[in-house]
């Protein structure tokens, strides 16, 4: 997870990570890859850690078994793609090709019939070694759909010179045995079903001249004002930076450690300026309140456009999840 962190934040028109490097230099997939466009398009990246240890009619099988708790996926997320990831190892087996072959387990007709459908498959060609990602989409959105038809997923290895299905360790495929960070596990993509999208509408009328709609007087008035001793400076974008280990949040922020986010500070004050990004309506308002300073305030200085960023985080089920956080970064001000 933390090397997709590094691709989406990192990645230029390459593809590369922050330091240079690919982070993906031993991944094998079936038809998922995971690119930016992938990346780009997901609200939320989460990771599950297989629980088939929980599962009774699974325990006796759990190197071919794998079961995902899918209780923290929200009815508002979409899946829109997932990944079952198996490590592979080299072996003295290793020489040889297998098929690795995935299925959904299904309820039968009585609670001891379990039926196996074709999920996904990919042939592994001999002396590899590394990441092999098997694409799982449709399990996953059943599973989000119908949460209780979960249950679990099977895997068959195929040896492609006898034909015969044999063992996950004899392919290599680590199991349950192996080294802690080789374990399998599920990555899956979301898009938020249901966002509020806010669409700025230009103006149909120009927007209007603030200097001509006040008299000299009034205008004589402003620039006294502007020769006292302490003048606030006009609306702008200021420096912000938040340090997540400040907040008491580091235990279970992943990455980042924090991040710029800019604030806006400083007077709205006559003439507003095409610089200070202003609404018709506050323009209305300063001059209302040039006339009739006692009643109606200032326009305020506040963001105009913002843009999000991604965290990396644990969740309390401990499964890793990277999700993108709107509107968390101030890139310009205005007075509204």
């Amino acid at each position: 997870m933390l090397d997709l962190y590094n691709k989406l934040h990192g990645s230029g028109a390459s593809g590369s990570s922050m330091d240079g490097h690919d982070p993906y230099p031993n991944f094998h997939s079936d038809t998922l890859e995971t690119q930016m466009p992938q990346l780009n398009s997901s609200d939320v990246i989460m990771s599950f850690v297989n629980h088939v240890h929980k599962i009774h009619f699974l325990r006796h099988e759990r190197d071919r078994t794998f079961y995902f708790d899918f209780g923290e996926v929200s009815p508002l997320e979409t899946v829109t793609g997932a990944e079952l990831r198996l490590y592979r190892t080299k072996s003295k087996h290793s020489q040889r090709s297998y098929r690795i072959e995935v299925y959904m387990i299904k309820q039968g007709q009585d609670l001891e019939d379990k039926i196996l459908m074709p999920e996904t498959n990919y042939t592994l060609t001999p002396d590899y070694e590394g990441w092999v990602l098997m694409n799982v989409t449709h399990s996953a959105e059943s599973w989000t759909i119908f949460p209780t038809s979960n249950m679990g997923l099977f895997l068959k290895v195929i040896d492609l010179s006898s034909g015969k299905e044999v063992g996950p360790e004899r392919a290599g495929i680590v199991g349950r045995k192996g080294e802690p960070d080789k374990q399998a596990f599920l990555v899956c993509f979301f898009k938020m079903s249901q966002q509020l999208h806010i669409r700025r509408t230009r103006s149909t009328h120009p927007q209007m001249d603030s200097r001509t709609a006040v008299s000299r007087r009034e205008d004589h008035h402003w620039s006294w004002r502007r020769t006292r001793r302490y003048v606030r400076p006009v609306c702008r974008r200021k420096t912000m930076h938040v340090d997540f280990r400040d907040l008491g949040w580091r235990t279970w922020i992943i990455a980042p450690e924090g991040y710029s986010a800019y604030y806006c500070d400083g007077e709205c004050i006559f003439p507003l300026g095409l610089n200070m990004n202003a609404t018709n309506h506050a323009i209305v308002q300063l001059l209302v309140h040039t006339v009739k300073s006692q009643g109606i305030p200032k326009p305020c200085c506040a963001p105009t456009e913002l843009s999000g960023i991604s965290v990396l985080y644990f969740d309390d089920n401990a499964n890793v999840i990277l999700k993108k956080y709107r509107n968390m970064i101030v890139q310009a001000c205005g007075c509204h």
